[in-house]
This record gives structure tokens, C-alpha cells and sequence, in this order.
């Protein structure tokens, strides 16, 4: 594939209530970029620490100056909130950079990341986490939150990179890149009209079968999305969505990798209540790869769900249902199935200084395998958050994730990994944080050339106007 020139829509969106949150200054590893999240259920993904396609922590400590009035002096200038720069520095020790079971390798890495966002009407948060998945079926392990809000439209766009220099080896430093945007056109009638695109230039975790120091696994990734959304009446609601994800590795021996996913998305809405609905989904994922053409695929997605947001206190979206998948080829390891497919992202506030969420999926995934033609996974995250003090926040972070593979290979695959993540952070501005952390990740697997336990410690800076 040639490389491809990232489509930036201008896109629109209304935003969830919420503040910026000083966990979601992040640094990508892949493409994980500080950026602000709405306190709500998000489609977090993969494990804890550093996760390819870069997925979004949320619930911290505002970073952002409280709304006041400006003039039209000021109207885009950075004064008026429109444009919101931002840089991160890290540094981060770890005593398994790749994450292998023997013969460790010790590393100190250190991370640049630079990047401004900007939003109109002018916002003090970002008004959407766009959290793709390499291997998700269209790109997408998690559904998108929805958002509504009274604005006739919302503009955004993002551009984030990470620099990340590693002492071991000079020539494993790299510069990740996210450039993502979107729109959101708000009709009296009712109807909706949104687009939205998210580019990553980024790579893959380090592991025995993934990024290794001879092979980084560098990708881009594109996920384009169009969305019609019609509130028919107060009860009734309807919703589409068509998106396209493009997945392209520079090495040629990952080319089994590289693909390109079309979806479409109905759902019909019943508002129960002005803060419940029920509704019913039906998804459709064309799967077409590169080289590795056996592995071609097609599936169907049936879930009935429920979202609720009670109280100020709890918001959650549950749906559950059937997962049909249809191989191009037939046999020799690419069997057709029909799976149980999982989506529930719960946020409870205890208080306004406790908070805590947890998410669980099961899904069927597209192989990061060449001897594997897909794999089977499900995973629990949860998230801790306490506030001692104004300037004060603990965290506490814990993943688990099952994957098995369906291997074209006599050796069984079956991956139990588990991560835990302390951590504390003290705002000495409002417009400067710090953080303390430590994380333990281990990899439990049926096949022993897969375990490895590491340990990471790190420390960092976060600015943000």
C-alpha cells in the first residue's frame, strides 16, 4: 500500500458536560497524544499503560482556567479558549523494554509531546474521544459516546505528536503524529448531520510477536466516519453511521497486517425516560486485506442495549448480542461463527472528590498473528480516583484481558494479561501538573514464549492553556 495523505474533517460534534482532565495529558505509545476527555464512559481499550491506536484515561484534575467572559478582541486567540496548546514531558524507567520473557533489557525513555487543539464554538474541553483499534473489526472495539447539546454546530480539530528517545538504543526513537477533527450540524427539525476522521502515524507495543528492536511495526491508521441522527420525536430516534478504517505497516513482512474495513450502523432509539433509552443495533463490517486475502471477512452485528444517566452520579451504556462472522476461504483454521459480543462502560461518582469506572467487553478481533486467523477477547478495566486535596488526586488503575487464538498453527494460544497502576498527581497551577506512577504488567500464557512480567516507574510534567 502506498502511504496515504491523513484526511483532516473539520468535523462537528456536541460536547458531554465535563471539565479537562489532567490524566488525559497522555503520551502516545502508537498514537496515544494529550488530550482532554469528558468525564463519562469512554471507549478505553487494550491494557493500562501503552496501548496501540492510543486509548484516552479520563477523570482527573482540571488543567484549564475556570470560563470567564472575553471580548472580541479576543474572539481566536488563545485567551478566548478557542486554541488550547499543550506539551507533556515524561520520563519513564522500565526494567523489560520488550517485554519478553528472558534476557530483559532495562531502558530509560523519555517523552516529548507537543500539540494544540482548537474548538468552535470555543470549549474548555474536547468535545469527543475517537478511540480506534487495530484489530477491531471496522476499527472500533468500543461504541462512540453520543453527545447533544443546544449549540446549531460544533468544529474541532487536533494535532498531537510524541517524541520519544530511548536510552537503550538511539535507533528506536521515533515521533508518533495524531491529527484528528470532526463537525456536528444540529438542524431544527431534529436531524443531525456529523463527520469525523482520526490519522495516526504510530506503532505497535513492544512484544515477542508484535514491535521488537529489529522491527518497530510503524503504521498509519485512518478512520473516517459519516453519522445522520434524527430525533423523529421526543420518544423515537433514529441513527447511522458509515465509516471507513485504513491500516497500512511500513515493513513489507507485515504486510499480512494491512487492510481496509467498510461498516455500516443502524440503531433505533426508544427513550424511556429524558435520561434512559433503550435501543436495538444492527452493524454490518466488510473486511478486505491486502495480501493476506484468505483472511478476507464479512460480519454482522445484532445487540439490544440500554443507556442510562440516572443521577449526576452514575451514566452507563450496556449493550449485548450476537456476532456473525463469514471467512472468504473456508476451512484449514478460517471457520465461520457465530460469537456473544459485549459492550458495558459504567461511571460512577461516589462523591465529588471519588469517582470510579468500569468497562467490559468481549468481541471477536481481526489476528496480530501471522499463524492465527482471528482472536477471541474479553477484558475488564476498571478505574479508581480519589481527590485528598485541592491539589491532591490518587489513582488506581487495573486491566485484565483474555485473548485466544484461533491458530493455523498445532500450538494452542491462550494470552491472561493483567496490569495494575498506581499513581498520584499534584496540580502546582492551574495550568501545570505533575504525576508519580508505577505500573505491573504480566502476561500469562499457554504458550510460554509469551510470558513476560514488567515493571515501569515514571514521572511527569503536563502544560495546558
Amino acid at each position: 500500500m502506498k502511504r496515504i495523505t491523513p484526511l483532516i474533517a473539520l468535523c462537528l460534534m456536541a460536547p458531554v458536560p465535563g471539565v479537562l482532565h489532567a490524566e488525559s495529558f497522555r503520551t502516545i505509545d502508537t498514537n496515544k497524544i494529550l488530550l482532554a476527555a469528558a468525564p463519562t464512559p469512554t471507549a478505553d481499550y487494550d491494557s493500562i499503560g501503552d496501548m496501540p491506536m492510543g486509548q484516552s484515561d479520563t477523570n482527573a484534575v482540571s488543567l484549564l482556567p475556570e470560563e470567564t467572559g472575553f471580548g472580541d478582541d479576543n474572539l481566536f486567540g488563545v485567551e478566548g479558549g478557542y486554541f488550547h496548546p499543550y506539551i507533556s514531558l515524561e520520563e519513564s524507567f522500565t526494567d523489560n523494554l520488550f517485554n519478553v520473557d528472558s534476557n530483559t533489557t532495562s531502558n530509560i525513555l523519555t517523552t516529548l509531546s507537543p500539540g494544540i487543539w482548537f474548538t468552535l464554538p470555543r470549549k474548555q474541553i474536547i468535545p469527543i474521544t475517537i478511540t480506534p483499534h487495530n484489530s477491531a473489526p471496522g476499527g472500533l472495539a468500543l461504541q462512540l459516546d453520543d453527545y447533544d447539546s443546544a449549540d446549531k454546530f460544533q468544529l474541532y480539530a487536533l494535532a498531537g505528536t510524541d517524541l520519544l528517545f530511548y536510552s537503550e538504543d538511539s535507533d528506536l526513537n521515533t515521533a508518533d503524529v495524531t491529527l484528528e477533527g470532526l463537525g456536528r450540524y444540529n438542524m431544527a427539525s431534529g436531524l443531525s448531520l456529523q463527520i469525523l476522521d482520526r490519522y495516526a502515524l504510530g506503532h505497535d507495543e513492544f512484544s515477542v510477536d508484535g514491535a521488537t528492536d529489529s522491527n518497530q511495526r510503524e503504521f498509519q491508521s485512518n478512520i473516517a466516519m459519516a453519522t445522520a441522527d434524527w430525533d423523529i420525536t421526543e420518544k423515537l430516534r433514529i441513527k447511522s453511521d458509515f465509516s471507513h478504517f485504513y491500516l497500512d505497516y511500513d515493513e513489507s513482512f507485515n504486510d499480512f497486517l494491512n487492510r481496509e474495513d467498510n461498516s455500516l450502523d443502524l440503531y433505533a432509539f426508544f427513550n424511556y425516560s429524558p435520561k434512559s433509552s433503550l435501543f436495538v443495533e444492527y452493524k454490518y463490517t466488510d473486511v478486505e486485506y491486502d495480501t493476506a486475502t484468505d483472511t478476507d471477512n464479512k460480519q454482522n452485528f445484532y445487540y439490544g442495549g440500554v443507556t442510562w444517566l440516572t443521577t449526576e452520579k452514575l451514566s452507563l451504556l450496556f449493550k449485548a448480542g450476537l456476532q456473525q462472522k463469514e471467512y472468504k476461504k473456508q476451512g484449514a483454521g478460517y471457520i465461520d461463527s457465530d460469537n456473544l459480543a459485549l459492550d458495558m462502560q459504567i461511571l460512577y461518582r461516589f462523591t465529588v472528590k471519588t469517582e470510579a469506572t468500569l468497562d467490559m467487553y468481549r468481541l471477536v478481533e481481526e489476528s496480530d498473528s501471522s499463524v492465527a486467523s482471528e482472536k477471541e477477547v474479553f477484558g475488564v478495566r476498571f478505574k479508581y480516583s480519589q481527590e485528598f486535596t485541592e491539589k491532591i488526586t490518587g489513582k488506581f488503575a487495573f486491566f485484565y484481558e483474555n485473548a485466544d487464538y484461533n491458530q493455523l498453527i498445532t500450538q494452542d494460544r491462550s494470552d491472561d494479561t493483567f496490569e495494575f497502576k498506581p499513581s498520584v498527581q499534584y496540580l502546582f497551577q492551574d495550568w501545570l501538573m505533575g504525576e508519580l506512577g508505577y505500573s505491573y504488567e504480566t502476561d500469562d500464557s499457554s504458550d510460554d514464549f509469551f510470558d513476560y512480567n514488567t515493571n515501569t516507574v515514571f514521572f511527569s510534567l503536563n502544560f495546558s492553556l
